[in-house]
């Protein structure tokens, strides 16, 4: 098919268009000289101009003429009709070629400047975290990541298809950035390898992905990896969470790109099940893994080469030793006997690295009491159904008698049962009834010590927080209403959701993103810990519980080492107290401080069981 010449030429034309500002200024200058040389041409060829001037005068005054629209001085015909149309004509073509040179730079710069506030460049940065993923209302792991820093100067890139521009006021407005603190945002494509390259992955101490679908996550960490393989740095870290155990990286895989996925629904299940009988547990979660206050450190403290993990623990002010960390193995409560060797470091839960301090303090052995707990038969209602189900059930504290399962779908009725069948001595009940009718949840809660709301992972997020919100209102009136005194346990997605209800006494919020965040804030700073996380985060090993004054046997007037000798002798790290009532935690107090525990009132202690 031959095309005509008016089809060549808008094709032509718009090729040169779509070249950006080069190419037009390409194609304005093209036109500037060619519009030049035909003025000279029509000058010279109608005799308006000097017979002593040369060529090159005659193009010079055209070139001013189109450039400035300026009529040069020519004695002979500078009157003459032809010539004033000839120069008219050359400064139009000046003012419209000036205008639209001035609109192409014009634009240029704006792009340029658009550009800048996207980031579009490369990061020169070394020893910086990163961050990809940005969600807005989400700020948990950028504040966390922030307070780790402490006073170090640290460079913290996040990187989204969020702009840049929109990153940063969000950020702004929301977190409190210290002086110390550099934050640079790129909007890039998170899976794609080279828009990554731009956050310079490979010169970074640490990559943490935003907890997101795990889709998203398991593409962003393939392209991670695929990114610093390439390169030399085997230093860099990689860190993200997944909700199914199934969508973990093979551990053959993750170890040789330096990759941590820890399956986060399992272990916001384990905090349900453990915080639904142990109220204010997952506020005391909270402080453990947060930066503001107490975390946990591996320090080299002098003098503790030959001494037993029990002396430490009588001796050692201002931490708590929890555990000893030897050729990159973490021991995790130990036990009292366990010898520390030379080059061992000493983990510890305090509020910096430098703070453990060694006494000469001397102590004397108190008369042992074995743990009893003091709540036996205790009934729990779980109402909502997801796959996280039968792991709370599972790590429901043993001592829990009865189980009444409702609003849970139809088909879901037999599994849930089977589920039950596995436990002898503890009855599942279903609650068959319409949950959400107001008779039928009081008829429930006056039934129970302790009710569990489960998030519903089908519904929309934000739809599943709305559902778990209402049923909370509910059963707070119904408790206020008939003077209860079962406390709820409710599992949320989203941290920002929790601040449409306040917070009160005999409740105990479990929020996704916000626990999320805080674990890899903790895997960002205190990587070689990694396996001291995931165990608390487990089903094996140590846990963090709350165990009662009066189930030990002893409540009145202690100092912190006589506690720190109750707990060691029922294998339990002491690592704070919690109050009855007010639920307030006091985390590692002096050693030699004086602390008067009603019955009531709970120890926070890391234990296996």
């Amino acid at each position: 098919m031959k095309h005509s010449f008016k089809e060549r030429f808008a094709y032509w034309f718009d090729t040169q268009m779509s070249k950006g500002s080069m190419g037009l200024i390409k194609l304005l200058a093209v036109v500037s000289v060619f519009a030049i040389m035909l003025i000279t041409v029509l000058l010279v060829a109608f005799g308006y101009s000097e017979a002593d001037m040369l060529g090159m005068d005659v193009f010079w005054d055209s070139f001013a003429t189109v450039i400035n629209a300026w009529l040069p001085f020519y004695e002979d015909g500078a009157g003459e009709l032809g010539y004033l149309i000839i120069m008219s004509i050359a400064a139009i073509i000046g003012l419209l070629i000036t205008s639209v040179l001035i609109g192409i730079i014009s634009n240029a710069i704006e792009e340029h400047i658009d550009g800048l506030k996207d980031g579009k460049s490369m990061v020169l940065e070394k020893d910086h975290v990163v961050i990809l993923g940005f969600i807005p209302g989400e700020y948990t792991l950028i504040k966390q990541v922030v307070l780790a820093a402490g006073d170090k100067k640290r460079t913290i890139v996040i990187g989204s298809e969020v702009s840049s521009e929109e990153m940063r006021d969000t950020v702004s407005e929301n977190v409190d950035i210290p002086k110390n603190i550099k934050m640079i945002y790129r909007t890039i494509d998170i899976f794609d390898p080279t828009s990554l390259e731009k956050c310079s992955l490979a010169t970074s101490r640490h990559i943490l992905i935003n907890p997101m679908d795990d889709k998203k996550t398991i593409k962003v960490l393939l392209a991670v990896s695929l990114l610093i393989n390439s390169t030399d740095n085997e230093k860099v870290r990689v860190s993200a969470l997944v909700s199914k155990n199934e969508h973990r990286f093979p551990d053959a895989i993750a170890a040789k790109h330096n990759v941590t996925t820890i399956q986060m629904r399992n272990a916001i299940a384990r905090m349900i099940a453990l915080s639904c009988t142990q109220t204010g547990l997952s506020d005391a979660f909270r402080e453990v893994f947060s930066f503001d206050g107490n975390e946990f450190y591996s320090a080299s403290i002098e003098g503790t080469a030959g001494i037993s993990f029990g002396d430490l623990s009588y001796r050692l002010d201002k931490a708590v030793p929890v555990g000893v960390l030897r050729d990159d193995k973490v021991n995790l409560n130990p036990g009292k006997d366990f010898m520390i060797e030379e080059g061992d470091k000493i983990i510890v839960f305090a509020e910096d690295r430098e703070a453990p301090a060694l006494t000469d303090a001397k102590f004397t052995e108190m008369p042992r009491k074995k743990y009893h707990s003091s709540e036996p038969d205790r009934k729990v209602a779980i109402i909502g159904y997801n796959s996280s189900f039968e792991l709370v059930y599972r790590e429901l504290a043993s001592d829990v008698a009865e189980v009444v399962v409702a609003g849970i779908p139809a088909e879901k009725k037999e599994e849930v049962m089977k589920i039950g069948s596995r436990f002898e001595n503890r009855k599942l009940t279903l609650f068959k009834e319409d949950i959400d009718d107001a008779a039928n949840m009081t008829a429930l809660a006056k039934k129970v010590n302790h009710i569990v709301l489960l998030s519903d992972y089908s519904l929309e997020e934000e739809d599943a927080d709305i559902q778990s919100i209402f049923r909370i209102l509910s059963l707070r009136d119904i408790r206020l209403k008939y003077e209860l005194d079962y406390n709820i346990t409710a599992e949320m997605c989203k941290k920002a959701n929790l601040n449409l209800i306040r917070e009160e006494e005999h409740m105990d919020y479990v929020v996704a993103s916000n626990m999320s965040s805080l674990f890899l804030a903790q895997l960002s700073e205190n990587y070689e810990l990694n396996d001291l996380f995931k165990e608390i985060l487990s089903n094996r090993g140590n846990e963090l519980y709350l165990k009662r004054a009066k189930d030990y046997g002893y409540y009145g007037m202690y100092t912190t080492q006589q506690l720190r000798n109750f707990a060691l002798a029922n294998k339990c790290i002491f690592l704070g107290y919690m109050k009855a009532g007010s639920y307030e935690s006091f985390f590692n107090p002096g050693l030699m401080d004086e602390v008067r525990l009603g019955e009531e009132d709970s120890l926070i202690v890391l234990a296996e069981n």
